[in-house]
């Protein structure tokens, strides 16, 4: 973010626990800044760079899903071993919490104003850092230190990512870089149900609603009741069974923020395009098509239609297959569930985008009292090298066997491509076609071959892989929404401001309920109008007013 909004402190009371990255002003002054006489404000350390081994602090997050070697801890471990080995560098943990309790002492950590060298924090946080100067502005330390590769690696995105970290120009923090376009969604289909009756893959969004009628009304499952697609409680805000794929073949975004005809921001979630996805959904629940009881199911409930044959259109990620379809569609090691994505469909001439965030869920930030904080810029370049042109010795970092477990999280600093999961849409179904995986480079490419090569060789255990990341699967799709220009980016990756954090809670309430009530025919589709009057005048006005000068000032 090139300007960040203000936010006061006080105002910085709840943390949003993250599910699924640092900030540095560059002080490369080798001399102390001391205070003005009579100031009881302590000077800054010298900021000393390293020749030799440096040791630096750190706040660390304990993931449960690390499993140690013998002997080994957070602590002390081969990781960080081999980063004392390359680097020089010793990291000191001061602190260690669970995930759970993370943000909430980093948040402690802040308010005491004691934070350590090199920690992982929030976008609100690294806000609050950077409006109390406690972090250093890294812009001449990363220009000067990152490599040429790091540097290409973490602006594959065109530098959305990295922009979300600045303020004012400086960059802040180092973006825990990740690809955004994972979370684009496609429709996948029963393949074996459009065989049986006889029906084309869908084309178009008129395809798409065909297929679905035909499903619920010809019970290709022989379970006496189908429906077209699931929908639960939470269908705006569930990332499993994601229906705003569905709203994106309208031109709909939900949940994201746009740019109107005048270039201003506008929500998404009232525009007039919802009203009409949200009409075809009310006509499909009447149909028949959709479970009657959806408002009360939650995503393992609803998934139990699809295990029971009662279910053949879904709306999701690109990992799908592997979760909770994978569950229905491999029984006794046969394939009986021939689930397949498709591209989302437009329902007119205008392409359809699939909506995206911004990708980011943490920053990686640099105190100002840090002796070393080339350290950090190091530590990157060591990640990005490791992981995109791996040595023998870096192995280590990430060692995964029947001893350890995600011993990549133990890596201070973590980085991973914006684009690495779109480009296996393009290189593995290649090498998949041409049985010959020798171009495949990196850790992900030449294993998500082998687990195809072993399903075509008859192991359906590595089924979920093949639609995923072979020929015309997930992967594929998702690289050429890519090629076509067909992501829409969420306009809107600032922290939230006073208004959203006291207001959008009781909207978004009001809306679930309105737009619940729209599908299910308890209400008229003409209700959607009078949402939108309420929506502005219970606190959608003002948070738009608030997201604008954010807009304005990040635009800068």
């Amino acid at each position: 973010m090139k300007r960040m909004s203000r936010l006061a402190l006080s105002c910085i009371l709840v943390i949003v626990l993250a599910v699924l990255s640092g900030c540095g002003g560059s002080n490369t002054n080798k001399e102390a800044v001391s205070p003005p006489t009579g100031s009881t404000t302590p000077a800054e350390p010298d900021v000393v760079e390293s020749t030799g081994p440096v040791e630096i602090t750190m706040a660390r997050e304990s993931e449960a899903d690390v499993k140690y070697l013998a002997g080994e801890t957070i602590d002390k471990n081969s990781v960080s071993d081999a980063i004392v080995r390359d680097t020089g560098i010793t990291i000191k943990n001061v602190w260690v919490a669970e995930t759970a309790q993370y943000e909430q002492k980093v948040q402690m950590s802040i308010s005491s104003n004691d934070i350590p060298d090199l920690m992982a924090v929030t976008m609100p946080q690294l806000q609050q850092l950077t409006e109390a100067d406690m972090i250093m502005d890294l812009t001449d330390l990363y220009e000067k230190d990152a490599t040429p590769e790091t540097k290409a690696y973490l602006t594959g995105d065109g530098g959305k990512q990295m922009d979300s970290a600045k303020h004012e120009g400086k960059l802040m923090a180092i973006p825990q870089t990740n690809g955004p376009y994972g979370a684009s969604t496609q429709v996948w289909i029963r393949r074996d149900w459009l065989k049986k009756l006889n029906l084309p893959e869908p084309k178009t969004m008129q395809d798409v609603l065909a297929i679905s009628a035909a499903f619920a009304k010809k019970d290709p499952g022989g379970t006496g009741k189908s429906y077209g697609l699931p929908l639960t409680k939470d269908f705006l805000k569930d990332v499993t069974f994601d229906i705003r794929g569905f709203f994106n073949s309208y031109h709909a975004y939900p949940t994201q923020w746009i740019k109107d005809s005048s270039g201003k921001l506008v929500s998404g979630d009232i525009q007039p395009e919802m009203k009409q996805a949200l009409k075809q959904l009310q006509d499909m629940y009447k149909d028949g098509q959709i479970d009657p009881e959806f408002a009360v199911k939650d995503l393992v409930k609803e998934n139990e239609l699809l295990a029971s044959n009662k279910v053949g259109v879904v709306y999701g990620p690109f990992w799908l297959s592997a979760y909770p379809l994978f569950g229905n569609a491999v029984k006794d090691g046969k394939l009986v569930q021939d689930w397949w994505p498709y591209p989302i469909a437009s329902i007119d001439d205008k392409p359809a985008l699939s909506q995206i965030e911004l990708g980011v869920q943490k920053y990686y930030v640099v105190s100002k009292k840090a002796k070393h904080p080339e350290a950090a810029i190091k530590l990157l370049n060591k990640w990005v090298q490791a992981y995109t042109k791996p040595t023998d010795t870096d192995k280590v970092y990430f060692l995964q066997n029947n001893e350890a477990a995600s011993y990549y999280k133990l890596s201070p600093i973590r980085v991973f491509s914006q684009t690495e999961t779109i480009t296996l849409g393009d290189v593995v179904p290649k090498a998949v076609l041409a049985k010959d995986p020798s171009t495949l480079t990196g850790l992900e490419a030449p294993n998500r071959y082998g687990k195809i090569m072993k399903y075509l060789g008859g192991d359906t255990g590595e089924w979920a892989e093949y639609p995923i990341s072979g020929p015309n699967g997930a992967f594929s799709i998702m690289y050429d929404y890519l090629q076509k220009d067909l992501y829409h980016f969420n306009e809107f990756y600032g922290a939230q401001g006073t208004a959203m954090l006291e207001k959008k809670p009781v909207l978004d309430a009001k809306m679930s309920e309105i737009f619940i009530k729209i599908i299910m025919n308890q209400v008229s589709i003409d209700e959607f109008d009078k949402f939108v009057e309420e929506w502005k005048k219970l606190g959608g006005d003002e948070i738009t007013a608030e997201v604008n000068a954010w807009f304005a000032a990040a635009s800068k």
